[in-house]
């Protein structure tokens, strides 16, 4: 497929809807749509890198809370049963152990009683035994309904109502052989020996049942503090394994913290390479990597200055190349106008004073082809002209679509021999546009004639008007093969073209007369093939105001 041939110009890689100054777009719909850009996104972006930090650093924290939280319970389950066993347990055994003592005392003196050759020693000992007991049966209820073993845990309660129970029972079986005891030193007394050999093995078998009950009272409660002892010395190991756990836990969390933070502050080392990129002079348009935080949104920020300091540059270079080219120009066509309007003049002459030749018209003909030569070169350096010297714009506020109307009407009729199905999308009513209506005609007439020839076989043109909040669009729109991208990047500098014969300078004064207007004009791609030349002035009410 051949390529349509253009004039010379500049692409506008501004963003669509991104611009800095707020106002580029690619169509209605996505100027209609810029609260949605990705401008406003990053505008709209949460400041998070402090959160997302602070988050970090509490999620640490309470890593290690939980861990010191977690020594400081074992801590203090192991100080509670310290004091159950130091406070509570051990007191009980002891008494236990006295009153297991003090039966063992009764039944020793008892065994040798019959026996003794001074029995009142005997007796003696026997009932200051039996007297302490009730002070040592008060004791273990004292033991076992302290503060320690009342204040914890239900078993600890259900085992202390038990031992007051069973020391209750305990004693009031003990106090049953006092009749017997009496019976017993009485027969004594009378030196009754059968008697009191028969009375000493009763009182001694209710003694050792009940030194029997004692030691079954000793050893529950001993075996209570055994199972106490195991489970205190099972959570300390529990309690161990659960604190080396936690603290492994805190260190992962932390290292995992600090790569979470590091990850966090990584573009900001991005932004500072990029900066020392751009310092250097590298100022190519990167990819912005999207994060929803101060450090995106820098680097967004940083990037659109980048492109609009490499825009300016560009600008400026493109500035500095067509004053060069203007000054040339202007030097050329001073130095060509002269002699070709003397050539001109002369030719007028020839053609006056020059008699046909043997009755042929050859000599005639040649002077008219070389007149059409010199009418071109005076045409190519008037386009220079207008190059290196620029009329001054005179902007008046004049209605775009009558204007476009007008001149469509003045061009149908070589579009239609072309083949060209021309439509046109224009307001009844629209706001004034400040233009000057020769320039603009002229801009018009060159998009419009360049299309014709984009569509050597036939297509559709449409020239459409869209207005926005400050600025009215003018579409030129046609569905040729379209222009590939490397042209489409020069397709407004001067004296760029692809045609056979052409100078290269159409499109590069259109760019010159709409910028001297205060608008833009771009070229774009239309899908599936075909360009669009979108022209954007300024609306006269909204400069007024």
């Amino acid at each position: 497929m051949k390529m349509p041939r253009y004039g010379l110009g500049l692409i506008s890689n501004e963003p669509v809807g991104c611009s800095l100054d707020g106002v580029e777009g690619l169509s209605p719909a996505m100027n209609s749509h810029e609260a949605s850009s990705p401008c406003t996104r990053r505008r709209r972006r949460s400041r998070t890198v402090a959160r997302r930090i602070l988050g970090s650093f509490l999620a640490v924290m309470l890593a290690f809370a939980v861990t010191v939280g977690w020594g400081v319970v074992a801590q203090r389950r192991t100080a509670r049963d310290s004091e159950l066993l130091r406070s509570g347990y051990l007191p009980l055994v002891l008494s236990v152990d006295a009153a297991l003592e003090n039966q063992n005392l009764v039944s020793a003196q008892l065994n040798h009683i019959t026996e003794a050759k001074n029995p009142a020693d005997a007796r003696q000992w026997i009932e200051t035994a039996r007297r302490l007991r009730p002070r040592i049966f008060e004791r273990i209820r004292q033991s076992a309904t302290s503060k320690v073993l009342t204040s914890t845990d239900g078993k600890a309660r259900q085992m202390s109502d038990q031992i007051v129970a069973a020391s209750g029972e305990l004693e009031a079986f003990l106090a049953e052989d006092r009749a017997m005891l009496a019976s017993l030193f009485e027969a004594l007394e009378t030196a009754d020996a059968p008697r009191a050999k028969v009375l000493r093995d009763g009182v001694m078998a209710h003694e050792i049942a009940g030194a029997r009950r004692t030691r079954v009272l000793k050893e529950q409660v001993e075996s209570e503090m055994d199972q106490r002892i195991a489970a205190a010395r099972d959570r300390e190991r529990r309690a161990l394994h659960s604190l080396l756990l936690l603290a492994g836990l805190t260190l992962l969390v932390g290292f995992g913290m600090t790569l979470y933070a590091r990850r966090v502050l990584r573009p900001l080392a991005a932004v500072t390479d990029r900066a020392r990129a751009v310092a250097a002079g590298d100022l190519t348009s990167q990819k912005v990597v999207a994060a929803r935080d101060e450090i995106g949104e820098l680097a967004a920020t940083f990037e659109s200055m980048v492109e609009a300091i490499s825009k300016a540059n560009e600008a400026r270079l493109q500035s500095e190349r067509l004053a060069a080219v203007g000054r040339m120009a202007a030097h050329v066509t001073h130095e060509i106008r002269n002699p070709l309007s003397s050539i001109g003049l002369n030719l007028e002459l020839l053609e006056d004073e020059l008699a046909p030749v043997n009755g042929s018209d050859e000599p005639k003909q040649l002077l008219q082809a070389i007149r059409r030569q010199v009418d071109h070169l005076s045409a190519l350096s008037e386009e220079y002209l207008r190059l290196a010297r620029p009329p001054q714009s005179r902007l008046e506020a004049e209605g775009l679509p009558e204007m476009v109307r007008e001149v469509s009407s003045f061009v149908r009729p070589e579009l239609d021999k072309a083949g060209i199905e021309l439509n046109l999308e224009l307001p009844e009513q629209a706001s004034d546009v400040w233009l000057d209506e020769q320039q603009i005609r002229q801009v018009l007439v060159n998009l419009i004639r360049n299309a014709r020839e984009a569509m050597s076989k036939g297509g559709k043109l449409r020239i459409a008007m869209h207005e926005f909040e400050q600025w009215a669009e003018l579409w030129v729109e046609d569905t040729g093969p379209g222009i590939a991208d490397d042209v489409r990047m020069n397709i407004f500098d001067p004296f760029y073209t692809t045609k056979n014969r052409g100078t290269g300078l159409g499109l590069a004064i259109t760019r010159q007369v709409i910028d001297s207007h205060g608008g833009s004009i771009h070229c774009e791609p239309v899908e599936p093939h075909g360009t669009r030349f979108r022209i954007r002035l300024r609306r006269a009410d909204v400069a007024d105001r």
